[in-house]
């Protein structure tokens, strides 16, 4: 499945021409329209391509029982979906009830760095289209763990990700990561589980100071305390990403971050979508990982 692109913070930025921007002045009184995401990467083994529809925020009848007749009213079951390449290779993708998206196998079309692709949906009668292109991939990642008892039983860690940009384009990546631990509680069984490694501000990095330079990111977590961690693996990740991509994630993260907030204005996602009846993001990103085993 597709790996995690971890989502979080602050600002938009200006985005480029071929980027539309929606007008926050018709965010109200907004016709309906088709909404698409769908992030594509060499490192997919399924794509996946999402499409519902969007409806005014006011004016829009919604029950307050039945979930599924709401979630059915925005939901696009019997779209055309298709992703194809600059040479006409193309995969049509089918939609899956469970995952709530179209899907089709990655390896019915190759993805390639560099190299661009388009997605076309077809529904109700209208085409819409967008494209994005694959970013190089970042060939390594640096992590150092710092491991310091914090008292009350368990460890601290100070996890330092680095990388070195990529010369000669500007970059944008996102920081992220996965922390997988198997416990033990007295008297109890083994049981493991994941969560989200969280890098804060140093989520979102680009390259605009420097070119080529080394740019890193610091998460801290804490293991143990009243339970026994018998095994502890962090998977470090970096996905260099379009800048529509990169727009998109911290317009996300901002909205999470200012909700229920009055005195924080709200951003307004980026569209990349060339016609008017839809809305959302298609694009690339490159995914590199390192696994480190903790030694607690």
């Amino acid at each position: 499945m597709k790996k995690y692109i971890v989502l979080f913070v602050v600002a938009l930025l200006l985005f480029t021409a071929c980027q539309k921007v929606v007008d926050a002045d018709k965010l109200l009184d907004t016709e309906e329209k088709v909404f698409v995401q769908s992030y594509l990467s060499p490192q997919d083994t399924v794509f996946r391509v999402h499409v519902s529809r969007v409806f005014p925020s006011i004016g829009t009848p919604l029950s307050v029982r039945d979930d599924e007749a709401n979630e059915a009213k925005f939901l696009i079951k019997d779209a055309q979906v298709s992703i194809s390449d600059e040479t006409g290779n193309s995969t049509n993708l089918s939609y899956s009830e469970e995952n709530r998206a179209y899907l089709a196998n990655a390896n019915t079309l190759v993805i390639m760095s560099n190299q661009s692709y388009f997605l076309k949906v077809i529904t109700d009668g209208e085409t819409f289209n967008a494209s994005c292109q694959i970013p190089e991939k970042v060939a390594e990642i640096n992590g150092r763990i710092n491991l310091r008892d914090n008292g009350f039983g368990g460890q601290d860690a100070d996890i330092d990700l680095s990388f070195q940009d990529l010369i000669g384009k500007r970059n944008f990546y996102v920081l992220g990561g996965l922390v997988t631990t198997t416990y033990q509680y007295q008297g109890e069984e083994p049981q493991t589980s994941s969560y989200p490694l969280f890098f804060d501000s140093d989520k979102f990095l680009s390259d605009a100071l420097e070119d080529g330079g080394i740019l890193n990111g610091r998460s801290l977590n804490s293991f143990g305390g009243e339970i026994d961690i018998l095994d502890a693996t962090i998977t470090l990740q970096l996905t260099n990403v379009e800048e529509i991509l990169f727009q998109n994630l911290k317009s996300a993260a901002t909205n999470a971050n200012a909700d229920g907030n009055p005195f924080v204005e709200y951003s307004i996602a980026p569209n990349n979508f060339k016609e008017e009846g839809a809305i959302g993001v298609f694009a690339g990103y490159q995914l590199t990982e390192k696994v480190i085993e903790l030694d607690l």
